[in-house]
């Protein structure tokens, strides 16, 4: 595997269990096997680094709700699949917990290309509404923008409370009752 990969891989390690913010250099550096050469030739700064990390993960997120999408039958069934990621909610959502860190928030590409990835999130969200209200899977009265932000807002939000109370079954409630809000 070639450095920057190395780089790379141990960022998203580390900026997802401690943060970008309390993440240093040194540490990724140390964490990839690499020296300060290595990391400095492929990322000049550490918002750079940053800045891959955050769009990689966001693509990682997309395409992982494509792929437990791929192959359902409807597309409310593709919804409930999207409602499902939250599943390990304990493990935290690699891409939500930028949303939190103020060395994100500080760094306009950064946070650009985090309000990128949860956009295109969304986009598809809505998509598949649309999907489901033309096989009639879900109800032609939801407002498909409207319903693709809630199913995000669910889902995120399932990351965090259960995290903050330590029960996957918080989670679980909330992807639940969206579920049935889903089938009115």
């Amino acid at each position: 595997m070639d450095n920057r990969r190395l780089i790379i891989d141990s960022a998203k390690k580390l900026f997802w269990h401690r943060g970008y913010s309390t993440t240093s250099p040194k540490q990724v550096m140390a964490d990839a096997g690499v020296g300060q050469g290595s990391f400095y030739h492929h990322f000049p700064a550490k918002a750079d680094l940053g800045h891959e990390v955050v769009q990689e993960n966001g693509r990682d997120l997309v395409a992982s709700v494509r792929a437990a999408m791929e192959g359902k039958a409807t597309g409310r069934d593709r919804l409930v699949a999207f409602l499902g990621s939250a599943g390990d909610a304990l493990g935290g959502c690699q891409i939500g917990g930028f949303a939190y860190d103020a060395g994100i928030l500080a760094e306009p590409p950064l946070r650009e290309a985090l309000g990128a990835a949860f956009t295109e999130l969304t986009d598809l969200l809505e998509s598949v509404v649309r999907e489901a209200q033309a096989d009639g899977s879900v109800s032609a009265k939801l407002d498909p923008a409207q319903t693709a932000a809630a199913l995000l807002a669910v889902v995120e939000g399932a990351f965090v409370i259960a995290r903050a109370t330590g029960r996957q079954s918080t989670a679980d409630a909330a992807t639940a009752g969206a579920l049935a809000l889903l089938d009115g």
